[in-house]
Order: structure tokens, then C-alpha cells, then sequence
């Protein structure tokens, strides 16, 4: 059928005569538009109505869920987009042919220029128009009501708990960083309150499920008897729950929670039931923002731990989180992309307007460590600021390399004997996991205590004991292959800080020896790679792996004290001294045969008292760590060294995991959690714990008794594969 055919079947024009109607069409353009290619989308600006010449137009509309629901079909003959004629609003929806489609267009100026031109004409053909669009949004309003409220159901069904009729775990965990935003934002405070039942695994097992369903559908309206209509109520798992009380400080939360458990007290549903449960109490945990954490991960851990507290007393009570002051948290990384954006920013802005920069690291630093530390010295020197870095009077040999690379860029070197200059503003701290491992030195206490000295922290020790020592804004604490990763991402970062790199004429940003230094502390942590886990460590170590060799391949420098390859520098960094094979034989001669799976040395009080009269506790340590490494890869699977520190170092049991290289079947975390092991931490391909002395009476009846549950975790883990 033709165009004019077309027209002349269309019921609005069927009045029309021959000479309007071809008028008409000659205002209009005729195109094709092909399956699934739309004539226009929801929400798009419309001045534009078609007419089907041929084939089908499907009308569709978006669901709260943003679903594309088809709610009518155009087939030939009629026409779409009409409301764009009247009043050119947004289209109401989308217009999708079903198939290849040809239609006639008409644009608002051409047709009321039309209605202008034959003004009889158009009457004939707005009537008929205007009863039709009537038609259809009637219909339309219907069927979108039908939708709206069918919409509703869904998302009161997508967020509440079916038996409970309380907010599920998935609405609780949006609203909870919802919440937190518009806190942050308004300057407002809250509280988050987890509650679980007490026994209530005994109370199934005594009186059956049926009894235990009863016990929750009768807590539930005390729930809202005791909080308020403001406060959001979620079921958080059996019997659970988890509320958030908006504008709410910790005592006022406390104060509701002991009012809770005083209600649950009036439960009498097991009062005449056979079996020692009588009573329905709840253990309540609760953490309050911004003094216990700043993010939801934050706080319901820290009210679950308030929890655990509760459970510890005796249960049937509310405990609020110890900790008002709110900073000393265990390490975690980024919530998001811009918060650990705005921490870089504000450490670079630090080194922008401060000066006179002190670099410090842990006792007993390792290769990451100093590593890191030589780094952060370098990026500082490029800004032309005074910076000195903080080591032991002695260190490992092989790491002398790295103490040149200061000497050669004019960064100075302070001994943690010495007296540190009193001009210094703000202080680094690297690769150091708690605040009590930071290096000692004179002065140490009054440079940490004085508000007016910044102290910065970059690290990558996360979860177990580990605690952040940097300001508050300023710890670029995250998950990183080693610290000396943070430190090359925080260049990275100042390479899109034109107002910097252009202030300092900043050119060079990787330099050979700054590249070296970053590279050596990812090599040192991750073993060449070895351990990396995440795909972002990867490409970090690749990424300066790349830029090393290049480096090297456009400066070669003979007979230099820097290494030349990556090897050597891995090499370099394991090469053990005359003293430390001797101390590493010593070490090896307490090989104990306890496991096939697991190379295991247990050094007994009395050869580490002997050990101590030869061997400074560097040595040890070192030692000690280089010994779980052969052991490990000697078993092909897993290593365990254990041994006491001496007396005059401390009052500590040492343990340390080490997985072979070729063995990776196993997260050497999961050990820390199975055994419930606080003070420690490590990466997946190692870990180290300590128990104080008193709490193993025998170390080798402990260490039989751990590698037992060490071995099944190897085989479930290997079974999971």
C-alpha cells in the first residue's frame, strides 16, 4: 500500500479531501526505520508525530526497576507520538518497531502551518485526533496504575523479611551507607544496634522450630514498642537483627537497648514448657558514628564485637563499644575510590605546604620497610623538602644498597640513637602495623604527642591487631602487595596534580632510584611476585618491573653499587651473612619430624637464651624468617617456625607460616581465623603470631596440637578445588 493509500484508510483523515489530504502529505517526510531501531526513547524532547505506513511499533515503557515493559503495539495505518503535536513535551515512552517499519513524519511547525494554510482541514483532523489520544492515556493510566501499585508490592517484597515483616539484611546494608552520607553530609550522628537472641539455638533443639517461629513473631512487636517510628528495624539472619537509630548518640541508644531486654522479660511462652529455657533475653552490641567508625563496615563490626561483649558478660545486656574516641581501629581497606582519593590528596597536599619531614618506619624494618621508607624520602626530595629517614643503628647488609641511594640524593640519615632535629613538622610512618612497633628514639613521645607535628601513615598491614598510628585523613592504609606499592600509587596520583608537578617543576616523576626502591619492597613482600594476589597488585609489579628494565636498558652504569637486574636485587636481598648461616644452621639443627606436609623447627627456651649470647635479635628475626622460607620450600606445601623471644627482648612465643612457592592452594589467613588467633597477620603465602609466654606451658605439645587443624584445612581447601 501506498502512502497516499495509507492516508486515505486513516480514520482522522478519512474526512479530509483529496486536494487537504495531499497537502498534508506534503508537509510530511517518509523514512524507515529497521527491527529494534527506535523512532524515540523515553524522556527524549518531541516535536515530532509518524504515521505507519508499514509494519508494527511496540510502545514501551521503563518499571521502577527499570525494566523496559511493552504496554501497547501501532500497527499499520495509525499514528504515534501525537503529544509531541499538542504540546511538545518529553516522550511518556519508547516507540520500537517489532519490524521494518515505514512511516510517514510530520513535525509540529509543518502541521500547524497545515491547520494555518486549510483551518477547515484541521478541525476535521484535530476531533478526531484529540478523542483518540483521549482513548489511549485513559487505557494507558490504568494499565501504569496497575503497574505502579504492582511496582510497589515488588519493592516492599524486595526489602522486607517475609516472616518478620522487618526490613531484610539487603535494605538494611543500602540504607546503613545511605544513612552514613547523609550524616557525613548534614554534621548529624547515629547509632547502629545488632541484637541476637540468646540461646535461641537451644531453644529449637528443646521445644522444635514451631516454638522458636512463635518466640520471633512475639519479639517482633516489642521491637516497635520500645524504638521509635524514625528507627529502621532489619532482620538480619535467624535471629538476628540489626537496627540503625538515626540522630541517636550512644547512651540513648544503650538506654532503649536495656529497656529492650527489660520487655523481652514478659515473654511467657516458655514459662509452662518442659526444659530448663524459661526466659527470652538478648546479647545487644552498639557502635555509634562518627566516634566508633566512619563507614558501615566500621561499625557494624564494632558493634558486633560490643556483642560479643555483651555474650562475655552473661548475655541478657546491652554493651556500647569501648571506644569513644574512635581511632584506634583496626586497619581496613578503602570503602570507596573517593575517600581513599581525598587521604592521597591531603598527604600531597601536606607535603606541599609543610617542610622538614622525618621518615620513620618499625623496628626491626625488613626490606619493604626500608624500602618504603627510601621511597618516601626520594618523592619528598623531588619537592626540594628537607627529609631524613629513621633506621637502626645496624641493618641487614644487603640492604646498604639502599642507604646509598639516600646518600646520593642528599636525604639524610638519622640513627635511632640520635637526637632528632626539633624543626620537623610532620612525620611518615611506613609499613608499620601498630602504633607499638613504631621505631624507638629519643624524643619519641613528645614528637607523637605534639598536635602541631602531622603524622602520616602509609601501610598495608590490614584486619588482625593491626592498629593506624597516622592522623586522622591522613593514613594511606589499604590492601597492597607492600607499603612501597601506596608509595608509588600516591606518584601515580601527583602526575594528575598539574597545580604540583608545575609548582616544583616536577619532570621526572620515576626516577631510576625511586623506581628501584618502590620495585625492591614489592619484591621483598611478595617474593618476586610470588604472592601477589589481587589483579591491582599484579599490574603494580609489572607495571614497575616494566619501567626498571627500560630504565636499566637506557642507563647502564658499570661497576655501580645499585643492582643491574631484578634478579640481583631478589638475590641481593636474600644473601644471608657469615653470622646469620651460622645462626641459620643453629636454627635448623631443632628440626622436629611431626608432619610430611609441614616443615616444622621448634627452638626450646634454653638454645634461644644460647642463640642470644651470639646472635643481636635482628639476627634472629632475619634468621628466623629466611628459615621458614627454606623449610617451605624444601616440604613443596607449608613451613612452621616457633621459638621465644629472650627475655630481654620480650615475653612473647614467635610463630611463623610460610607457604612454598609452587603451593598455593590455601590462604595462610584462614589458619588465624580458624584458631581464633588475634595478634597476628600476614599475606596469603605467610603469616606470624605470638602468644605471651605464660599461656603455653609446652610449646611443642602446642605446635603438635596446631598442625592437626593446619593439615585439615589444607585437604578441605584442596577438596573445595
Amino acid at each position: 500500500m501506498n502512502a497516499a493509500d495509507v492516508l486515505r484508510s486513516i480514520k482522522i483523515l478519512s474526512t479530509l479531501s483529496e486536494k487537504d489530504r495531499n497537502s498534508l502529505y506534503s508537509h510530511m517526510n517518509e523514512e524507515t526505520f529497521l527491527k529494534g531501531q527506535p523512532l524515540f526513547h523515553e524522556g527524549d524532547f518531541g516535536d515530532v508525530m509518524y504515521i505507519v505506513l508499514s509494519g508494527t511499533v511496540a510502545i514501551l515503557v521503563n518499571t521502577p526497576d527499570g525494566e523496559e515493559l511493552e504496554i501497547a503495539e501501532i500497527p499499520e495505518g495509525n499514528f504515534l507520538g501525537e503529544m509531541s503535536i499538542f504540546d511538545q513535551s518529553p516522550r511518556s515512552a519508547t516507540c520500537t518497531p517489532k519490524t521494518d517499519t515505514r512511516v510517514l513524519s510530520l513535525k509540529a511547525d509543518d502541521f500547524y502551518r497545515f491547520i494555518k494554510e486549510n483551518p477547515r482541514a484541521g478541525i476535521h483532523i484535530m476531533h478526531p485526533m484529540l478523542n483518540t489520544t483521549t482513548s489511549r492515556l485513559k487505557n494507558t493510566a490504568a494499565f501504569l496504575s496497575d503497574m505502579v501499585t504492582w511496582g510497589e508490592q515488588a519493592r516492599v517484597r524486595a526489602i522486607t523479611d517475609d516472616f518478620t515483616g522487618l526490613y531484610n539484611r539487603r535494605f538494611l546494608d543500602e540504607a546503613l551507607v545511605e544513612r552514613i552520607t547523609e550524616a557525613e553530609a548534614t554534621g548529624e550522628i547515629l547509632s547502629v544496634v545488632m541484637v541476637d537472641l540468646d540461646h535461641f539455638g537451644t531453644l529449637n533443639n528443646l521445644y522444635g522450630q514451631e516454638t522458636g517461629d512463635r518466640v520471633l513473631l512475639e519479639v517482633i512487636p516489642l521491637f516497635r514498642k520500645v524504638f521509635r517510628k524514625e528507627d529502621l528495624l532489619a532482620r538480619y539472619g535467624g535471629d538476628e537483627f540489626t537496627f540503625i537509630l538515626p540522630e541517636t548518640d550512644g547512651q540513648l541508644a544503650l538506654s532503649l537497648c536495656n529497656r529492650l531486654n527489660e520487655e523481652l522479660k514478659t515473654i511467657s511462652l516458655l514459662s509452662n514448657l518442659e526444659g530448663e529455657l524459661k526466659t527470652v533475653s538478648a546479647s545487644i552490641g552498639i557502635a555509634c558514628y562518627p566516634d566508633h567508625g566512619e563507614d558501615a563496615v566500621e561499625l557494624k563490626s564494632f558493634a558486633d564485637k560490643a556483642l560479643y561483649e555483651a555474650k562475655e558478660e552473661g548475655r541478657g545486656c546491652a554493651r556500647l563499644w569501648k571506644n569513644p574516641a574512635g581511632r584506634d581501629l583496626g586497619k581496613r581497606s578503602f570503602t570507596s575510590i573517593r575517600k581513599r582519593n581525598q587521604v592521597i590528596a591531603n598527604i600531597l597536599d601536606a607535603i606541599d605546604q609543610r617542610d622538614s619531614f622525618l621518615v620513620t618506619g618499625h623496628k626491626n624494618p625488613d626490606e619493604d620497610c626500608i624500602s618504603s621508607m627510601i621511597a618516601m624520602a626520594l618523592l619528598l626530595n623531588k619537592f626540594s623538602k628537607s627529609a631524613s629517614i629513621l633506621i637502626p643503628e645496624k641493618i641487614n647488609e644487603n640492604y646498604q644498597y639502599l642507604i646509598n641511594i639516600c646518600r646520593y640524593n642528599a636525604i639524610q640519615v638519622l640513627y635511632n640513637t640520635a637526637e632528632i632535629p626539633h624543626k620537623i613538622s610532620t612525620v611518615f610512618i611506613m609499613d608499620t602495623p601498630k602504633p607499638g612497633m613504631q621505631e624507638d628514639f629519643p624524643g619519641k613521645e613528645e614528637i607523637f604527642g605534639n598536635q602541631r607535628i602531622l603524622k602520616i601513615e602509609v601501610d598495608h598491614h590490614l584486619e588482625a591487631d593491626s592498629r593506624c598510628s597516622g592522623d586522622k585523613g591522613y593514613c594511606l592504609v589499604d590492601e597492597a602487595s607492600s607499603a612501597s606499592e601506596l608509595v608509588g600509587m600516591l606518584v601515580f596520583k601527583l602526575k594528575n596534580r598539574k597545580d604540583l608537578t608545575e609548582k616544583y617543576n616536577l619532570q621526572e616523576l620515576f626516577s631510576r632510584n625511586l623506581v628501584l626502591a618502590i620495585l625492591t619492597g614489592i619484591i621483598g613482600d611478595s617474593k618476586m611476585g610470588k604472592y601477589l594476589k589481587t589483579r591491582r597488585e599484579r599490574w603494580f609489579y609489572k607495571l614497575f618491573s616494566t619501567m626498571f628494565s627500560e630504565l636499566l636498558t637506557n642507563i647502564t652504569r658499570k661497576n655501580s653499587s645499585n643492582f643491574s637486574t631484578m634478579d640481583e636485587v631478589f638475590e641481593g636481598l636474600q644473601q644471608l651473612s657469615r653470622q646469620e648461616d651460622a645462626c641459620f644452621q643453629g636454627m635448623m639443627k631443632q628440626k622436629v619430624e611431626i608432619s610430611d606436609k609441614i616443615g616444622t623447627v621448634i627452638i626450646p627456651r634454653d638454645v634461644i637464651e644460647e642463640m642470644r649470647k651470639l646472635y643481636d635479635h635482628e639476627t634472629i628475626v632475619t634468621v628466623a624468617r629466611y628459615t621458614a622460607d627454606s623449610l617451605a620450600e624444601h616440604s613443596r606445601l607449608l613451613s612452621l617456625v616457633a621459638y621465644y623471644d629472650d627475655q630481654q627482648d620480650s615475653d612473647l612465643i614467635q610463630f611463623r607460616i610460610r607457604r612454598s612457592q609452587s603451593y598455593k592452594d590455601l590462604d595462610l589467613r584462614l589458619i588465624l581465623e580458624e584458631f581464633n588467633i588475634e595478634n597476628g597477620g600476614g599475606h596469603p603465602g605467610a603469616i606470624g603470631f605470638r602468644f605471651p609466654k605464660d599461656q603455653i606451658s609446652n610449646l611443642t605439645d602446642y605446635v603438635e596440637s596446631l598442625i592437626p587443624g593446619i593439615e585439615k584445612l589444607m585437604a578441605h581447601d584442596r577438596a573445595e578445588e
